[in-house]
């Protein structure tokens, strides 16, 4: 059943210069896999912890920054996390997009080896932490991942990907872009890495 589910803890700050700041945590232990909708955010960082919370941070910068909120919905043992404006609210100028009235930035943590799916379209993904399957799918947006294990898929239309990682099973591939690789000793990580028109880097940990 769809619902809402139980913050622990909640904290908006909305100051003079149109900014807020949104916290919010919470913990559902029957929660398994975790969905990201990045649409409106154009920058998401995804990290992951050694406990069984999820933490999530926005900050809201715009004219309509009061409008926006940050949604947490529950259908069985999966979570969608999502930016956006109220339902309420009316546009007073449909001219604009979203994007060029609005400025969010994600932080969001989330306990170790789950499922988790981030989606959109310009959003910028830095990627950290222990997952037992991550998959991002963007047009424009670039990706960042950052020593992530243990499976790890990436799609992207124009945007590029980077991957920094000690060891990998590494399968990258750009129709249109390049794909410039150091050497990357085999290892137990899974990385399929995909985009039409972007770039591909694949770096070794320092």
């Amino acid at each position: 059943m769809k619902g809402t589910l139980f913050v622990l803890s909640f904290f908006c700050l909305l100051n003079l210069q149109g900014q807020k700041l949104v916290k919010k945590a919470f913990v559902n232990n029957s929660i398994s896999s975790i969905q990201i909708n990045s649409q409106y955010c154009y920058q998401v960082n995804l990290n992951t912890v050694n406990t069984n919370e999820i933490h999530i941070e926005a900050e809201i910068e715009g004219e309509y920054s009061k409008d926006l909120v940050i949604t947490i919905e529950e259908n069985k043992t999966t979570v969608l996390i999502s930016a956006g404006f109220q339902p309420n609210f009316n546009n007073p100028n449909d001219k604009l997009s979203a994007h060029k009235i609005i400025s969010i930035k994600l932080n969001v943590t989330v306990p170790n080896d789950k499922r988790v799916f981030v989606y959109g379209t310009n959003s910028n993904i830095i990627m950290k932490g222990n997952y037992e399957n991550l998959k991002v799918k963007l047009l424009d947006g670039n990706c960042s991942i950052d020593n992530v294990g243990d499976r790890v898929e990436v799609t992207t239309q124009k945007g590029n990907i980077l991957l920094v990682t000690d060891n990998g099973n590494i399968m990258a591939e750009s129709t249109y872009g390049k794909v410039v690789k150091e050497y990357i000793p085999q290892g137990q990580n899974q990385y399929s890495l995909k985009t039409i028109e972007g770039n591909i880097n694949l770096r070794k940990t320092k």
